[in-house]
């Protein structure tokens, strides 16, 4: 496991490189990274959501995706409270709320899982995309628009995703491969934009932001760590028996240990937040994951039997 962490960290950190030599080379403007932004989260995320639930139906996975969304709505609420509770800053709160679940998550759990843990990952993905998109949306905007929520591409997606799985069959290829081109894209994008907005960052109070970019890493990567391992440890007492609870428990821990969401900078980008900070909390945290994801699933292995 650390090594595949590893791997998928070293990509994220190549492909963020480039992005950040591209956006100095070339003087990258507000309104190129505006439109990047928005084709990354209107356009190539939703489209990774509806290739993820593009697979064969089965019944009995589909009752313990609900128990992972319910399982999954708690965590995130948890975290959105420690959030809450810790931070004044809107992209700080976000930052210790969401993880970035699809880059490092979908291959991670691939790797340890298989497929079948990909399945139950969708559950967890469904919970962040809803969050990120009313929670998250009305952090930044400042304001709630239910109709820009329910008519939002990516609570779309969700929607249709559940129903493309419930489906009997998966989606004709005619549909289905120009759904997963679009999708393959998403790592290489969201990464470039990261590097790119990085290129902006210009901290002038860099004394103030250093404290509490550290206190924000803490809060993500051990504090929301240790408190997921208790809440899972307590929620695998009562859900043991059932079908892959194992499997489960450590796909949605494992998913609530990642790095910051690369979501949060697009979204800071979006509605002018302070974006470069934002992508300054993906990369710290990215780096410093290599050794506390691996190192908290050791914990509670020991823990969860």
């Amino acid at each position: 496991m650390y090594i595949l962490v590893t791997k998928q960290l070293i990509t994220m950190a190549i492909i963020g490189l480039a992005g950040f030599i591209f956006a100095k080379a070339f003087k990258v403007t507000e309104g190129e990274r505006k439109f990047l932004s928005k084709l990354l989260m209107y356009f190539i995320n939703p489209t990774m959501v509806l290739n993820s639930f593009n697979r064969e139906f089965d019944s009995q996975k589909l009752y313990m995706l609900g128990i992972v969304v319910i399982i999954s709505l708690v965590i995130h609420g948890m975290m959105i409270f420690l959030g809450i509770l810790t931070s004044k800053n809107k992209i700080d709160r976000l930052a210790v709320a969401f993880t970035n679940c699809g880059f490092i998550g979908i291959p991670l759990i691939r790797g340890v899982f298989g497929d079948e843990g990909v399945i139950y990952l969708m559950g967890y993905l469904a919970v962040f995309n809803v969050l990120v998109w009313t929670y998250g949306y009305h952090q930044l905007s400042g304001s709630t628009n239910l109709i820009k929520v329910i008519t939002n591409p990516n609570i779309i997606a969700v929607a249709l995703g559940i129903v493309i799985f419930c489906l009997p069959s998966t989606l004709p290829e005619i549909i289905a491969r120009p759904i997963s081109l679009v999708a393959d894209t998403n790592t290489a994008i969201s990464m470039a934009l990261v590097g790119i907005l990085i290129a902006d960052f210009h901290p002038s109070q860099s004394k103030e932001i250093l404290p509490r970019l550290a206190k924000m890493t803490i809060l993500r990567l051990v504090i929301c760590s240790l408190m997921n391992i208790a809440i899972l440890f307590l929620v695998y007492k009562i859900i043991g028996n059932m079908t892959d609870a194992r499997m489960i428990i450590f796909v949605i821990l494992i998913c609530s240990m990642c790095p910051v969401a690369t979501s949060i900078p697009s979204l800071a980008c979006l509605f002018d937040q302070d974006a470069s900070y934002a992508s300054l909390t993906v990369s710290i945290t990215s780096i410093l994951c290599i050794i506390s994801l691996p190192s908290f699933v050791a914990l509670a292995e020991l823990i969860i039997k």
